[in-house]
């Protein structure tokens, strides 16, 4: 089985784990980071195939996240998981390089679909 590197950034513990723990029965590893600079400062950045971004942090928060990712190259896809229903968020999101955003009472639903876009087998572990 493939099983594809995903990051969940998010300064909510609870959130972190509760995504993090859907994404490992799914199939996936999951890297759980609590804010940007922690996600930046991974051995295994490079091979993180999808990550899930909370967009409202402190420390280095989601827009600086996504910037910093830009500037290392990172060929993963980004995904903004916010509790914030703003139209100039999604804007600023996209505009900054993020594949989409998703407010956070929808990611758990659409997490099997993010994970196709690895390329990854979703086979659940036995």
């Amino acid at each position: 089985m493939n099983q594809p590197l995903v990051a969940v950034v998010d300064d909510d513990p609870r959130i972190r784990e509760l995504l993090a723990t859907e994404l490992e029965d799914l199939g996936a590893a999951v890297l759980r980071c609590r804010e940007g600079s922690e996600l930046l400062s991974q051995a295994e950045l490079q091979e993180v195939a999808l990550v899930l971004l909370d967009w409202m942090m402190p420390g280095l928060d989601g827009a600086g996240t996504l910037q910093a990712l830009a500037e290392t190259g990172f060929a993963g896809r980004v995904v903004v998981v916010t509790a914030l229903c703003d139209p100039e968020v999604l804007q600023q999101a996209q505009a900054q390089g993020a594949a989409a955003t998703l407010l956070k009472t929808e990611a758990l639903e659409q997490l099997p679909e993010l994970l196709k876009g690895t390329g990854a087998s979703l086979d659940p572990p036995d």
